[in-house]
């Protein structure tokens, strides 16, 4: 099942290829160090946008190309088919962006959205806590309201990319009387404020593309509040639906690249009945989440919305990126399995928490897509 294009997408798509011909970047390019691979990726993303692929339908007045929704997507599956490196400002694309042009206000728009898509400012997410990484809405990072704007303080974690990002997007109770969900407001945080103190995290890859973000009478000015007090719980809800109901479908191209690799990789292995079936069950693993991402993107594209059902995406989206990571070290072997394979395995076994842990996506699948009891 694949998306049907028109003849115009069929055009676009024979002239991101030659885009990607001509200007993508080789892998082996790709500098490890992550201070010059963040560099790398932000003069990739800029190149991308001056030539027309990034926030291809993003309202053209505020620097999107005002484009239909499907030409992004015939892009971003062009890219990820060419091994293309991700967009690094992910956190603003995926998440903040959409979020601000759906709550924004006109002024924040043309502020915010532009740079963005550009590159220019990099965004990072503060919504995870220490004791309130999926639990949300038990969050303790608290604003309180002055005469012309918010005084913050608390502490995120999770923050990726964080040292990095020119704003951060963070969720903090607004009222603390308000019930749970209730309450909540999502300020734009200018990390370079006083009393924000980014402090990188060292991930078992040996990155820290992770900070955790400690917030001390931090100054927020009213006009950076995204929406009305107490909507923050509302807003987001709807980055989360975004954020896992449309990155599945470029995420399957890539992850069915990484399979192609894996399967010239373990070449000597193919005759191996065994590898042959583990290779077989990734590439099960990955049609399921195409099939699924496929019939999510196409509600999407017919005017429906990205509801809860996008958990059930999610979970098959960590489920096929963990099968591939553990299918390498089962036909190649550690020693044989050489950095990119061993970043992959890695970095794998935290997509079942990243984006909501798999607990919470059953429990929202059981709760609002099937109306399971509660008991």
């Amino acid at each position: 099942m694949k998306l049907a294009l028109e003849p115009a997408e069929r055009q676009l798509r024979d002239e991101v290829r030659a885009f990607l011909g001509d200007h993508c970047p080789d892998p082996a390019d790709l500098p490890h160090d992550l201070d010059e691979r963040m560099a790398y990726l932000r003069r990739w993303q800029a190149q991308c946008y001056k030539a027309g692929y990034v926030g291809r339908a993003w309202p053209a007045e505020f620097g999107g190309g005002g484009r239909p929704t499907v030409e992004q997507i015939v892009i971003d599956q062009e890219m990820a088919a060419a091994g293309a490196p991700e967009r690094v400002a992910i956190v603003g694309l995926d998440v903040l962006g959409p979020a601000i042009l759906a709550f924004g206000t006109d002024e924040q728009r043309r502020r915010y959205v532009a740079p963005i898509l550009s590159a220019d400012e990099l965004w990072s997410q503060g919504f995870s806590e220490p004791e309130a990484g999926s639990d949300l809405a038990s969050l303790r990072t608290r604003a309180v309201e002055t005469g012309d704007g918010y005084v913050l303080n608390g502490q995120k974690t999770w923050i990726s990319w964080g040292q990095f990002s020119r704003w951060c997007g963070v969720l903090a109770r607004t009222d603390p009387d308000a019930p749970r969900h209730k309450g909540i407001s999502l300020l734009i945080v200018d990390v370079e404020s006083p009393g924000v103190e980014m402090r990188p995290m060292q991930q078992i890859t040996g990155h820290a593309e992770f900070c955790e973000l400690f917030l001390d009478d931090v100054f927020v000015p009213r006009e950076r509040l995204l929406g009305a007090p107490g909507q923050g719980w509302e807003i987001a809800m709807h980055v989360v639906a975004h954020e896992r109901g449309t990155a599945a479908l470029p995420r399957q191209v890539t992850l069915r690249t990484w399979l192609d690799r894996l399967v010239a990789d373990a070449s000597a292995a193919l005759a191996d009945d065994a590898a042959q079936s583990t290779l077989a069950d990734a590439l099960i693993e990955i049609e399921v989440l195409r099939h699924h991402a496929t019939r999510t993107m196409s509600t999407f594209l017919n005017g429906g919305a990205v509801g809860p059902e996008s958990s059930g995406v999610k979970l098959l989206m960590a489920r096929a990126e963990q099968k591939l990571g553990l299918a390498a070290l089962d036909v190649l072997g550690e020693a044989n399995m050489g950095e990119f394979w061993h970043e992959r395995y890695l970095y794998s076994r935290a997509a079942s928490v990243y984006g909501g842990a798999q607990q919470i996506q059953r429990g929202i699948i059981a709760d609002r897509v099937l109306s399971l009891p509660k008991d």
